[in-house]
């Protein structure tokens, strides 16, 4: 059966309502933990567990199961009715008779919380002020059971579930909504009843009890929701200076960012020097904010910057396309590796891997100082592995601080800390084939319109 997406946005009538889903809740919790054992011989014991189902009638003076389920032979007999009956002993039918608000239980309104809605057929996760509305819901549970013994049993393993507080999960708007249930009193009544279905029955015994589940039903505000992955990113703002000609309706503002030769391949890791030029009649202190946009249309806030013409931008290691190669450290007996380093691996402008084109995010830690030999190893075009081993990192205070080539060594510290280069090329690229062209831009953060940007700018 293949797969439809479209049944995880199907909704329904029943979807949402609060006091169903902590019947549903209830339910599941009864039908799950009210067992007895029935004894029929010294060495068979049956463990039972006794069936809730609710009442969906509120009849207190009609039979639940005929009500409720002889006429289901409609849709199974050609709309022709069933004769007999259906009870099963022992049952209890569960009767919801109302709730009342605590209000002595209000806590704090102001917090945030998560919750879920449909926008336009898909459901989406949303942030706002969250009210919990603490409740306390009633309801009146009526088992009919076939003789004493067997109420007994049920009636103590209530006692041996409810002496204390059953708690239990239920799902609302995509929340998790903890409820509590017990006796709301310590009484169990019991008592004896004749009661009549198509013909008459002795001996049926029939037992009510109460039970009281508390819960928070949340309400959010819907003035103060905003989608969950909504964020602030950066401030903006501006001081104006106004007179009789120059008013907020009149003002004008426009930003120009100046020059970028895109024709120069840059590296990630680098430094690329922004400037603009900013003019406005009234704005006297302005915020800018600079971003990125990378090849698959994604936008990356770089920076705000106040009161300033210029801005000195490190180009982030995402931004390039490189596949990083395997690295892997050879260890030795004169310089152990305690914990593995972790290096970003780029190219310079020609493609190659040298000196100075290792980002190293994480300096390890070695057992003394020295060099440790670094291999960088690839899968190329004709999926044949290839091994570069001709780079040496330096460990300073037991860690690691650079990446240079082999030929930067003596010959005595090669031997010396067992360094052998197998291949001496060093590695590189076909730069068509790693280079990614980002566009990189300015805007106004009071009035997004307002902006400039340059496109097709190089990134190895």
């Amino acid at each position: 059966m293949a797969n439809d997406s479209s049944i995880l946005y199907q909704h329904y009538n029943v979807d949402n309502i609060f006091n169903r889903s902590v019947i549903a809740g209830l339910l599941y919790l009864l039908n799950h933990k009210i067992e007895y054992e029935q004894v029929w011989d010294d060495n068979v014991v049956e463990r039972v567990t006794v069936p809730f189902a609710y009442n969906f009638a509120h009849a207190k003076d009609q039979r639940f199961a005929q009500d409720n389920y002889t006429f289901f032979g409609r849709e199974c007999f050609s709309d022709k009715l069933i004769d007999g009956k259906f009870d099963m002993l022992p049952r209890f039918a569960v009767s919801y008779t109302g709730s009342q608000i605590d209000s002595g239980n209000i806590t704090n309104r102001f917090v945030k919380g998560k919750y879920q809605k449909e926008v336009d057929g898909k459901v989406e996760t949303f942030v706002a002020f969250i009210y919990s509305i603490p409740l306390t819901l009633n309801f009146e549970m009526e088992g009919w059971i076939d003789n004493y013994e067997t109420a007994f049993k049920i009636e103590q393993e209530l006692r041996n579930i409810f002496y204390k507080n059953q708690t239990f999960n239920v799902l609302y708007k995509g929340m998790k909504i903890g409820c509590c249930a017990g006796f709301p009193e310590s009484d169990v009544i019991g008592e004896k009843t004749v009661t009549y279905s198509f013909e008459q029955e002795s001996n049926i015994v029939k037992m009510s009890f109460n039970l009281a589940v508390e819960c928070y039903q949340p309400c959010f505000d819907e003035s103060t929701s905003i989608p969950a992955e909504a964020r602030i990113e950066k401030w903006g703002f501006d001081v104006n200076t106004y007179n009789s000609k120059d008013t907020p309706k009149s003002k004008k503002i426009s930003v120009k960012l100046n020059p970028i030769d895109t024709s120069v391949l840059r590296r990630s890791g680098d430094t690329m020097y922004l400037s603009w030029k900013v003019e406005s009649n009234t704005a006297q202190g302005y915020s800018m904010a600079l971003y990125y946009i990378d090849e698959n249309k994604e936008k990356h806030i770089i920076d705000s910057v106040l009161m300033q013409n210029d801005y000195e931008w490190k180009i982030p290691y995402y931004a390039s396309s490189i596949k990083q190669p395997e690295k892997f450290f050879i260890d030795n007996s004169l310089v152990a590796v305690k914990s593995a380093p972790e290096i970003l691996v780029t190219a310079n402008s020609s493609g190659e891997v040298d000196e100075g084109c290792f980002i190293i995010t994480n300096p390890g830690e070695f057992s003394s100082d020295g060099f440790i030999q670094v291999s960088l190893e690839r899968i190329n075009s004709k999926r044949k592995i290839e091994i570069y081993d001709g780079y040496v990192g330096v460990i300073s205070n037991g860690i690691l601080i650079n990446v240079i080539r082999y030929e930067s060594l003596s010959d005595a510290d090669l031997q010396k800390y067992n360094i052998n280069v197998s291949n001496k090329k060093k590695m590189k690229y076909e730069i068509s084939s790693i280079s990614r062209k980002i566009s990189v831009g300015i805007y106004y953060p009071l009035d997004k319109e307002i902006y400039d940007q340059i496109d097709n700018i190089l990134i190895i």
